[in-house]
């Protein structure tokens, strides 16, 4: 079985995943910050739907489709 090379892709994309990795702890915002804002957005154009929530987990996800 052939597994993906993480650290092939790390290296492809190094620049741009350390410029925002370095974002959030100059603005210190881990929680509810712009970048996650940013990825719901992304999400729910990516979808076509109105809006999309990020969760912590699957079982986070699970949980609130399961109480919707």
């Amino acid at each position: 079985m052939q597994f993906i090379d993480l650290k092939q892709q790390y290296l492809k994309y190094q620049p741009e995943i350390d410029a925002r990795i370095r974002r959030v702890l100059d603005h210190g915002n881990f929680i509810m910050g712009p970048e996650i804002a940013e990825l719901e957005k992304s999400l729910a154009a990516y979808v076509g739907v109105k809006h999309a929530i990020s969760c912590a987990s699957g079982t986070d996800s699970l949980e609130i489709a399961l109480r919707a």
